[in-house]
C-alpha cells in the first residue's frame, strides 16, 4: 500500500509494471479501484499508476475547500514526489476536468493526455441553488432519500442499460462501496466542479490527446465531440454498449484504444 506525502497529505496510490508511465485519475466519488483492470492488464506493457485524490479512498482530505484546481495541483505535487515527468495522464469524468486543468497549467508534465467520458464543463446538479448553499441544502437538493437509495440511483446512472442487464457481479470488486454510500464525498466533488468552465480554454491544449466516451453514457457524447473539435489534433473514440464507466464495462476495447493511441 504505497503512501506518499504531498504537501502534508498522505496520498495513496497503486503502481504496477515497468516502462513508460501511465497515470490514471478517477472521477467524482471514485478511487484508484476504478482502474483495477487497467492496473492488471496495461501493466504488462507499461508502468501503470492510479491515485486516490484528496478525500477519496485512503488519501487524506484537503485542509481547504476542494476545487478542481486544487485537485490538479495535488496531482502535480504527487508527480513531483514520486519523480514523474512527461507522463501519459488519463482522467475520468471529474478527473477528466482535473487533467484538462493540469494540462493548461502544467503542460510540461504530459507526454500525452487521455480524457475519459468527461467534458469541459459539468452540468450542475445543484443549479437551482446559489453559490453559498450549505452542504446540507445541497444534499437536500440532490436527494431527499436515504444514502442507500442515493447510492442505487448513482449506480444506475453510471452504467449502460446492457451492463445493468448483465449484472454488476464481475466488476463489484472495483467499486468503492464506502464512497458510493457517503453522500458528503459526492457533494464535495459536485461543489468542486460547480462553476468550472474550460470551454474557452481547451483550444490552448497542445498535447497529443485521446478522448474516449461510452455511447450510452449519462454525459451526452456531444460533450466529448466538443473537446475533440476544440483540442487540435485530438482523437475521439466512442465505445458502443458502454456507459459512463467504460474502463469497467468494456475494458478490452478501452485498453485497446489506449494502446493504439500510445503506440501512434
Amino acid at each position: 500500500m504505497p503512501l506518499v506525502d504531498v504537501n502534508g497529505l498522505k496520498t495513496f496510490y497503486e503502481s504496477k509494471g515497468k516502462g513508460k508511465t501511465l497515470l490514471f485519475v478517477h472521477g467524482a466519488g471514485g478511487t484508484s479501484l476504478y482502474w483495477g483492470i487497467q492496473l492488471s492488464e496495461l501493466s504488462k506493457k507499461f508502468r501503470v499508476i492510479a491515485i486516490d485524490l484528496p478525500g477519496h479512498g485512503k488519501t487524506d482530505r484537503l485542509k481547504e475547500k476542494a476545487t478542481i484546481e486544487r485537485y490538479a495541483d495535488h496531482v502535480a505535487g504527487f508527480m513531483k514526489q514520486i519523480k514523474l515527468s512527461h507522463t501519459i495522464i488519463a482522467g475520468h469524468s471529474m478527473g477528466g476536468l482535473v487533467v484538462q486543468q493540469l494540462a493548461l497549467k502544467r503542460p510540461e508534465l504530459f507526454e500525452k493526455l487521455i480524457i475519459v467520458d468527461s467534458t469541459a464543463n459539468f452540468p450542475d446538479p445543484t443549479s437551482n441553488l446559489n453559490q453559498s448553499a450549505t452542504m446540507e441544502s445541497l444534499r437536500n437538493a440532490y436527494t431527499k432519500e436515504s444514502a442507500e437509495v442515493l447510492a442505487k440511483a448513482i449506480m444506475s446512472r453510471l452504467f449502460s442499460k446492457k451492463t445493468l442487464e448483465k449484472g454488476l457481479s464481475p466488476i463489484l470488486k472495483y467499486l468503492p462501496t464506502e464512497s458510493v454510500y457517503d453522500t458528503s464525498i459526492w457533494l464535495r466533488d459536485f461543489e468542486a466542479g460547480r462553476g468550472v468552465d474550460l470551454r474557452g480554454k481547451v483550444k490552448d491544449i497542445n498535447i497529443p490527446t485521446l478522448i474516449i466516451a461510452g455511447a450510452d453514457s449519462m454525459l451526452p457524447n456531444s460533450m466529448s465531440q466538443f473537446l475533440h473539435e476544440n483540442i487540435k489534433g485530438s482523437m475521439l473514440e466512442i465505445i458502443p454498449d458502454a456507459g459512463h464507466m467504460i474502463m469497467l464495462e468494456k475494458p478490452d476495447e478501452f485498453n485497446q484504444a489506449i494502446l493504439s493511441f500510445i503506440e501512434t
